[in-house]
């Protein structure tokens, strides 16, 4: 009987390997079944289905009893399983607070991560909106990320995002004629601009958050690092500030 991608999907959701929902499902068609049954249905040998069956029983997927000292097999219905998962989820959220302090002792000192690509400055943009901050900082070109994702993007997500938030920028940016129609919307999408000299080279963009400090390199050489570091956090910090008060102020342009 052939299964749709819907129904294969949901049993691997629930945990289940392709070998598994073969079984499975082969025990939810036949009901009560021996190995025997169950190795005709799936093509699979009795070798090969008792590991299975094993693994199944462990965790609440099959109920195995015997028939005339014979040992067989029962699939438990979907909404039994349906149940264990939601017992499994509600049993996972109480532990869920233990856990985060765990983790959060564990990473106490600084921690490097590594990006690529676009899926990696969507991560690293997903870390600055989950960390909670009002402001950051941000050393960029203007067009440095575009490297990564389109302009509708950065327009309708990134920013528009960072509004709802209510999530204050305030970036250091060269001054030229690409970046002054940037810098025109500043009040409009809160943000506050300063200009650096007139040809003022940033191939890379730098972001200053919370405790981190986010590198992003070119398309070129397609790599986003992301620094966990109070105390290098508060070092670019620092260093933004004192560029920032020497820096243009881009409404007295």
């Amino acid at each position: 009987m052939n299964y749709t991608s819907d129904i294969l999907k949901g049993l691997e959701a629930f945990g289940l390997d392709e070998k598994e929902v073969k079984v499975y499902l082969a025990g939810l068609e036949i009901g009560t079944a021996t190995v025997l049954e169950l190795s005709r249905r799936t093509e699979l040998p009795r070798t090969t289905l008792y590991p299975i069956l094993e693994r199944l029983e462990h965790h609440g997927v099959f109920k195995v009893g015997k028939q005339k000292n014979t040992t067989v097999y029962i699939a438990e219905l979907p909404d039994v399983l349906n149940r264990n998962l939601e017992d499994r989820a509600a049993l996972f959220s109480k532990t869920l607070p233990a856990l985060q302090t765990i983790h959060g002792s564990v990473h106490e000192g600084p921690g490097v991560t590594f990006y690529e690509g676009s899926d990696g400055f969507k991560r690293v943009w997903k870390a600055i909106i989950g960390s909670g901050v009002k402001e950051y900082r941000l050393i960029t070109s203007g067009t440095g990320l575009l490297d990564y994702v389109k302009e509708p993007y950065l327009v309708k997500r990134v920013i528009a995002e960072r509004m709802q938030k209510k999530i204050l920028s305030k970036q250091l940016i060269p001054d030229n004629r690409d970046t002054r129609k940037i810098v025109e919307k500043d009040s409009e999408e809160l943000r506050e601009s300063r200009f650096l000299p007139t040809g003022t080279v940033l191939p890379s963009t730098v972001i200053i958050f919370a405790d981190h400090v986010a590198f992003i390199t070119t398309r070129k050489e397609n790599t986003m690092i992301l620094l966990a570091s109070g105390d290098v956090a508060l070092t670019y910090k620092t260093l933004f500030d004192l560029i920032w008060e020497k820096a243009e102020k881009a409404d007295t342009l």
